[in-house]
């Protein structure tokens, strides 16, 4: 059966914050602390604390970060963050970016002696993949109620999947990949993924 749409009446919005270039993610910590964290597209992310942002950026690697995403449409740049299951012990979270080459990253970073700042310096990369071309890339990345980090990496790109990634079960592009990160910037790969053991899949492949 399909829900009827909700009443509008008595719904309105209410800013909440802005000034962001080319927001493109809002997420928690589940830490008990109440933060907003805002993924801008260009490498930053920031810190929303009891309605004000906080002046310097959670994390800035906009240095990293193609640059495609500061000028004109783009589909590239800092796509997706999450944080780690346990991040209130472990100040462990990851985020999805494209470098400067166009290659997908899927990256680990702390937190610095600041709860409120990350270490930058402790970036250690998990997967990376590259692009065949600038669009369709993936970016959200999600931990699963398993503990598991759920990650997509887009078709690949361009107009109707010239290189048939889609039909590819041995690559990780039209997929959605499944890992287990140690919080030490290494991952293994579930036993129970459906493809484990099947040599013509990528072992990470979900779905």
């Amino acid at each position: 059966l399909r829900a009827s749409a909700p009443n509008p009446e008595g719904v309105k919005l209410s800013l909440v914050a802005n000034g962001f270039f080319r927001p493109v993610a809002l997420t928690t910590a589940n830490d008990g602390s109440g933060r907003f964290f805002i993924v801008e597209q260009s490498g930053r992310i920031w810190i929303m604390q009891d309605g004000q942002i906080l002046p310097d950026p959670f994390l800035n690697i906009t240095d990293r970060v193609s640059q495609s995403s500061t000028r004109g449409y783009s589909e590239l740049g800092l796509l997706g963050l999450a944080f780690d299951p346990d991040f209130s012990e472990n100040a462990t979270f990851y985020v999805h970016y494209n470098d400067r080459d166009n290659t997908s990253i899927i990256s680990q970073f702390k937190l610095s002696d600041d709860d409120n700042l990350a270490d930058k310096a402790s970036e250690a990369v998990l997967l990376t993949m590259r692009q065949p071309f600038a669009n369709h890339n993936g970016g959200e990345i999600a931990f699963g109620p398993d503990g598991y980090l759920y990650v997509s990496f887009g078709d690949g790109g361009s107009q109707g999947d010239p290189n048939d990634t889609g039909q590819d079960p041995s690559d990780w592009f039209a997929s959605i990949l499944r890992i287990d990160p140690d919080g030490e910037g290494a991952y293994a790969i579930p036993e129970t993924n459906p493809y484990f053991r099947d040599p013509s899949y990528g072992r990470e492949v979900w779905a």
